[in-house]
């Protein structure tokens, strides 16, 4: 993984120091532990086993002339351990490795070589920088000057010629000596200004590297230093990590798992494989990892693999080791990340499926009745008709069902003594009408809860515009839109029944319940659900009511048989007898549609 860090950074800045028109001497880039990288790559002939010279830059004055020079002399010798393209990583003693400062330069020592890269037909290397350090000319002494007893111009210059390309404490040595060896020399204040010079340099570089190694925890320099951490935060595993992963904590089951793995040092790492060992399984099961690019393995857990509760997996690589003091390169197999007895465990998250849509969770019931108690149908003052539709929906929890629907009401009634009692049966009672047409529209919602499996609670309030017509002989719809509504009365009103359900709603169960409206009437029922078949349901009802008008309850027997050839539709047929008192009954029937799905 630190590899990849490196490479980033410093293919960004090897392309910033080479970048054209200038053309850039080959430097060091980067200190990581006992590897040092260069920017020298394959295109400038360099490869593992090539040789550089390491040298450090100086800044030195000729004494006798004043000119300025940068001269450069080698602290030692390095080698090629890998190379890429720009870049490539050297080694060197451990002693040479900790006099190295990023910025230094490096010279190609060893001869030039050539490489194939599958994807060019050639590579056009870059030539090798020449060696630097050429000497300005010693100024000749002037024409005509009289020959001193001591050249003091030789002296001096044969100490330049020898401090070129040498160490600064070297440099100081010689100019040490001839200071000893021609006390007289003019260029004293030179020569020792040079010195002081040498001194401040060499302390300068000593100082950059205290302060490389006091910045550094790790053997790196910070900037990366701080990268690695950052990559490798959360992350351990064996053999100080040589590979490095992503936490897996949890996974979707049935879904396959793309892995991905960090190789911290590729030198090291020749194959690796990756172990997993599903929920269930008496042992694990090798996977191969396949490398991609330089610093990545990857691999494939296939989806009939994951598989609740749990996945345990490890990661197991062929690492190679040199051996000391032969250099001799071993190679074995060890586990990098978990181990067979302590894996890494990845939770699998339990399979949710979504049911199908339930069977039965919407029904519609429609149902139509003409109620005659007094038995003249159309010719009496005593029917009503009532029709009703509404729509089902079970949520099963914590409302089990939800009814919401729409009815009317629209008939004759009137105080039953009068209508029995009066000759002329118009409803007539000391010449005055005594009678009234109403119409009730109505809305409700009914919720069911479950107290108990086999027991049901129904609440249903409901609400609607009353309207009534006291005027005799009128028709049925007078009050509707007409001019004249004299003896029209139009009022809204509330009302609710409730129901209590014993047994099952499907099959054979028992209700009973209680209603009232303000203006239209009670209703107390008793309904026995019974299902001989599933094809041929059977209802029997039982009510006590005063509607449509509330004057004299009476009694209805209710008969409902249906007739189901098919799961969500079955018709029924409603027929009923109904009595106020024995001399005032009637006999009626209604239909009634069910849909389920």
């Amino acid at each position: 993984m630190r590899t990849s860090v490196l490479l980033t950074l410093l293919f960004t800045l090897s392309a910033a120091l080479m970048a054209p028109p200038l053309m850039a001497e080959p430097v060091v880039l980067a200190v990581e532990g006992g590897e040092i990288y260069v920017d020298l790559g394959a295109r400038d002939g360099v490869g593992a086993g090539s040789e550089l010279e390491l040298l450090h830059e100086v800044v030195v004055r000729d004494p006798r002339t004043g000119a300025v020079l940068r001269d450069r002399f080698a602290l030692g010798t390095l080698v090629i351990h890998k190379s890429g393209e720009r870049i490539s990583v050297a080694r060197g003693s451990e002693e040479l490795t900790r006099r190295v400062l990023v910025g230094d330069r490096v010279r190609l020592t060893s001869a030039p070589r050539r490489f194939s890269d599958p994807w060019q037909a050639k590579l056009t290397p870059r030539p090798a920088t020449p060696p630097a350090g050429a000497t300005p000319p010693a100024s000749a002494p002037t024409a005509g000057a009289p020959a001193a007893a001591v050249d003091h111009i030789a002296l001096a210059g044969a100490a330049w010629e020898a401090t070129l390309g040498k160490p600064a404490q070297e440099r100081i040595a010689r100019w040490e000596k001839l200071l000893q060896a021609d006390p007289g020399t003019p260029y004293r204040k030179a020569i020792e200004a040079e010195m002081e010079s040498l001194r401040r340099q060499a302390a300068q570089r000593e100082a950059a590297l205290a302060r490389a190694r006091s910045q550094s925890d790790d053997g790196r320099a910070p900037r990366l230093s701080q990268l690695a951490r950052e990559l490798l935060t959360g992350s351990s595993s064996a053999q100080g990590a040589v590979l490095t992963a992503a936490p897996l904590p949890r996974a979707v089951p049935g879904k396959a798992l793309e892995l991905a793995f960090l190789i911290a040092d590729p030198g090291r790492v020749v194959q690796a494989w990756l172990f997993v060992r599903p929920a269930g399984d008496p042992g694990f099961r090798r996977l191969p990892l396949v490398r991609d690019g330089d610093v990545y393995l990857r691999g494939r857990v296939d989806a009939e693999l994951v598989r609740t509760p749990k996945l345990e997996w490890y990661v197991e690589a062929e690492l190679t080791t040199l051996a000391e003091p032969a250099g001799i390169a071993l190679s074995e197999t060890a586990p990098v990340i978990g181990t067979q007895d302590a894996p890494r465990v990845t939770t699998i998250d339990a399979v949710v499926t979504e049911p199908p849509i339930d069977k039965g969770r919407s029904h519609i019931d429609a149902h139509v009745d003409y109620v005659d108690f007094d038995g003249q149908l159309s010719k009496g003052f005593d029917q009503y008709y009532l029709a009703e539709i509404d729509f089902t929906y079970r949520f099963l929890e914590p409302v089990y069902a939800m009814r919401l629907g729409f009815g009317t009401m629209s008939g004759t009634g009137g105080p039953k003594d009068v209508i029995d009692e009066d000759p002329l049966q118009r409803c007539l009672q000391d010449g005055r009408y005594q009678c009234s047409r109403v119409t009730f529209s109505y809305v409700y919602t009914e919720l069911e809860f479950r107290l108990r499996p086999q027991v049901a609670l129904l609440l249903r309030p409901q609400a609607g515009l009353l309207t009534t017509d006291r005027a005799m002989d009128a028709d049925s719809d007078r009050c509707q839109g007409s001019v004249d509504l004299e003896g029209c009365g139009f009022h809204t009103r509330f009302g609710g029944r409730v129901r209590l359900r014993f047994g099952s709603e499907t099959g054979t169960n028992l209700a009973i319940g209680a209603g009232f409206t303000d203006g239209v009437g009670t209703l107390l029922e008793a309904a026995y659900q019974w299902l001989p078949t599933m094809a041929l349901p059977v209802q029997l009802v039982v009510q006590v009511t005063d509607m449509p008008v509330p004057e004299n309850l009476g009694v209805r027997l209710i008969a409902d048989v249906g007739w189901r050839r098919v799961p969500w539709f079955y018709p029924s047929l409603r027929v009923s007898y109904q009595a106020r008192d024995i001399d005032h009954a009637g006999f009626s029937g209604g239909l009634a549609l069910n849909f389920d799905w």
